[in-house]
């Protein structure tokens, strides 16, 4: 049984430490992130702002399907809690006649401030197309 969908959506997003294509276009995702332990801070916070417990370097890979043929904006909005952290302009990306689906892996170094939910927000052409996410917790 097949599901065809019409327009622009999200096939997949995921954090994960590496990736490696290999032959045929395989994609290999290595170590894939969706819970960070992180050890309790040796000092109590300061009053001199947010301070980092732990930067979390990741790759962000995602696979988006069903546009037209054209150009277009992609934006990777990182959020983490505790953190305001800057978004760069979108992208312009050009969809090719006759592509189904385009893949981008984007390299992050995410700083952790909190605890809880740290995000990647996936637009296309403005619209949202879903999100990757890993949690951040204190080592048990």
């Amino acid at each position: 049984m097949t599901t065809e969908r019409g327009g622009v959506y999200l096939k997949y997003a995921l954090f994960c430490r590496e990736t490696e294509e290999g032959d045929g276009d395989d994609l290999s995702f290595k170590g894939v992130i969706d819970l960070v332990d992180i050890p309790m801070p040796d000092e109590p916070p300061s009053g001199d702002g947010p301070r980092v417990l732990a930067e979390v370097d990741a790759q962000l890979a995602f696979c988006i399907a069903g546009a037209a043929a054209g150009s277009h904006t992609l934006e990777v909005t990182i959020r983490a809690p505790g953190a305001s952290l800057s978004s760069p302009p979108p992208q312009e990306v050009t969809w090719e006649e006759g592509i189904f689906f385009q893949r981008w892996i984007k390299p992050f170094r995410i700083p952790v401030t909190r605890l809880g939910r740290h995000v990647a927000a996936i637009a296309f052409d403005g619209m949202p197309l879903g999100e990757a996410s890993f949690l951040v917790r204190l080592k048990p």
